[in-house]
């Protein structure tokens, strides 16, 4: 598989700064950080979130969700402590 980033990779931080990520389908999820983060992706604007998962330190994801879904990282599993190290890259997919 080959994928081809769409943006420049974006910090979004707790859902204040959830982000769409350019109406993208596919995220490009990177921890930078030496200490684990957990991603939450919301429905649309509503900051109702319907998943959430564990990214390890120095650890890439790919994530697939609808384009006018929400997504944002933090510290904690529950949605809080701000988490700048997480970044989110929309990618596309090619031959």
């Amino acid at each position: 598989m080959k994928i081809e980033p769409l943006t420049v990779a974006a910090s979004a931080s707790l859902t204040a700064a959830a982000s769409n990520v350019s109406d993208a389908q596919q995220v490009l999820v990177q921890n930078t950080g030496t200490a684990a983060a957990y991603v939450h992706i919301e429905s649309g604007t509503s900051g109702n979130r319907y998943a959430s998962f564990y990214v390890p330190n120095k650890s890439n994801i790919i994530v697939r969700k609808n384009t006018t879904d929400e997504i944002f990282a933090s510290d904690a599993a529950a949605g809080t402590g701000a988490n700048t190290n997480v970044l989110f890259t929309k990618l596309g997919f090619y031959g």
